[in-house]
C-alpha cells in the first residue's frame, strides 16, 4: 500500500558528484541530513529583506528571493524534524544583498528543492540512501470520530503528524435531528484534513458507533480528491487519544502489513522476545548498538528521536551509527516518540537493534 510521496529526485550526476532533490516529507529531511556532509557544495533559495533607499524608492520593504551556494560546515536537524539547517561560506551568490566569503544558513525544508555537490563524489550508502528514498512512502491517515469529535493523524512512514481535535459544536439528540449540522462537521474534518494529505493515501476512520461509517461514506461520496476511505471495528475512542490508539488496533494493523510502521512494531514484538529469553543478539541504547554496528551485527536498528536531546550524543555520532548499519546491509528506522513504538523505544534507551549474531567480547 502506500501513495506517492517521495524525496524526488530532479536529477543525478554521478561522474559531477551532483544531486538535485526535493523533500516531500520528514524521512526526507533525515535522509539528506545523512547525505550532505562537511565541505559539500549545497545550493538553495533563501531571502532577504529589501528596501529601496533611493530618492524616489518605495518606502516599504519587501523580500527577495536570493539563490545561494554553501560549501558546508554544519547540519542540523530540529526537534521535529521539519527543518534542516545547512551552514557554511557563501561561494556563490545571485545577488549583492549577499556576499561571496560571508557565513550564511540555508534551511531546507518539505517542499523545496536543494542541490549537493560532492567533490569527491558520493559513497556507496549515500547513493543508495536516495536512491531509496526515491522509491514511494506508505503514507496513510487515521481519522478517530465520533459525533462530538474527531481526531486526525498523518502517518508519513514512521512519523506521525496529530492535528487539532475537531469537535461538531451539536450534542445529544440535536446531531440525530440536522443533517445540515451533521454535514457541516465531516466538512469541518474534511476541509482540516486537505491542509495535509499526502496524495493517494489511504484513509482509515475508526471510533465507536457508526459515525464513521457514515464519515467514511461522506468521503467517498462528496470528496473525491481523498483516496480510498475504510471504516475500521474495534475502537471505541476518538479525537486525538482515539489516533494513538488507532495506531494499537489489531485490525488497522492487520490492514497495514506492508507499511513500515508495520514492519517496525513487528521487530520490536520481536526485540522484547528475545529479551524475555534471555537471548543476547539484541543491543540496547546508543553505546552498545554502535559496537554492534561496527562489528557488522545490526539486522535492523530503531532509534527514537528522543536520542537527539540525550546528553553526550552528537548528531554526528547517530548518522555514523545508522550509515555503519547500512554499510553492512542492515536497515535502519527513525520513530517518532509521541507513538507508542517511538515511547516503547525510548525506554530501552532510544535505540535498539535486532542482531544477526551476539556481540563479540
Amino acid at each position: 500500500m502506500g501513495d506517492l510521496s517521495l524525496l524526488i529526485l530532479n536529477r543525478l550526476d554521478l561522474r559531477h558528484g551532483l544531486a538535485i532533490v526535493t523533500p516531500e516529507q520528514p524521512d526526507d529531511l533525515w535522509t539528506l541530513r545523512r547525505v550532505i556532509a562537511k565541505s559539500d557544495l549545497v545550493a538553495g533559495e533563501t531571502s532577504r529583506v529589501y528596501k529601496d533607499t533611493s530618492e524616489y524608492g518605495r518606502p516599504d520593504k519587501e523580500r527577495i528571493k536570493v539563490s545561494v551556494t554553501l560549501e558546508v560546515e554544519n547540519i542540523q536537524l530540529d526537534s521535529t524534524f521539519s527543518r534542516l539547517k545547512v551552514s557554511g561560506k557563501i561561494v556563490d551568490v545571485s545577488n549583492e544583498l549577499l556576499s561571496k566569503g560571508s557565513f550564511h544558513s540555508l534551511t531546507v525544508s518539505e517542499g523545496h528543492r536543494v542541490s549537493i555537490r560532492k567533490p569527491g563524489g558520493f559513497s556507496g550508502v549515500q547513493l543508495r540512501l536516495i536512491e531509496e528514498a526515491n522509491v514511494p512512502k506508505d503514507n496513510f491517515v487515521i481519522v478517530a470520530i465520533e459525533r462530538r469529535e474527531a481526531g486526525i493523524g498523518v502517518v508519513k512512514g514512521t512519523h506521525l503528524q496529530i492535528l487539532p481535535t475537531i469537535e461538531s459544536g451539536i450534542a445529544g439528540k440535536m446531531y440525530q435531528d440536522s443533517k445540515r449540522r451533521g454535514g457541516s462537521y465531516y466538512e469541518k474534518i474534511a476541509d482540516a484534513l486537505a491542509v495535509v494529505y499526502p496524495g493517494g493515501a489511504k484513509i482509515f476512520v475508526l471510533g465507536p458507533g457508526t459515525t464513521k461509517d457514515i464519515f467514511s461514506n461522506f468521503i467517498q461520496r462528496e470528496r473525491k480528491e481523498f483516496g480510498e476511505a475504510r471504516s475500521i471495528e474495534g475502537s471505541d475512542v476518538a479525537g486525538e487519544d482515539g489516533v494513538y490508539v488507532a495506531l494499537r488496533n489489531p485490525n488497522l494493523q492487520a490492514a497495514l502489513s506492508e507499511s513500515r510502521l508495520a514492519k517496525v512494531s513487528k521487530l520490536l514484538a520481536e526485540i522484547m522476545r528475545r529479551i524475555s529469553l534471555g537471548d543476547s543478539r539484541v543491543s540496547l541504547a546508543f553505546t552498545d548498538c554502535l559496537k554492534a554496528a561496527k562489528q557488522g551485527a545490526v539486522e535492523s536498528l530503531i532509534i527514537a528521536d528522543k536520542i537527539f536531546s540525550q546528553k553526550g550524543i552528537e548528531e554526528d555520532l547517530i548518522v555514523d551509527l545508522l550509515n555503519t548499519v547500512e554499510e553492512y546491509r542492515g536497515e535502519t528506522f527513525l520513530l517518532d516518540s509521541t507513538t507508542d513504538l517511538g515511547s516503547q523505544v525510548n525506554t530501552l534507551g532510544s535505540a535498539v537493534g535486532l542482531l544477526r549474531f551476539a556481540m563479540k567480547s
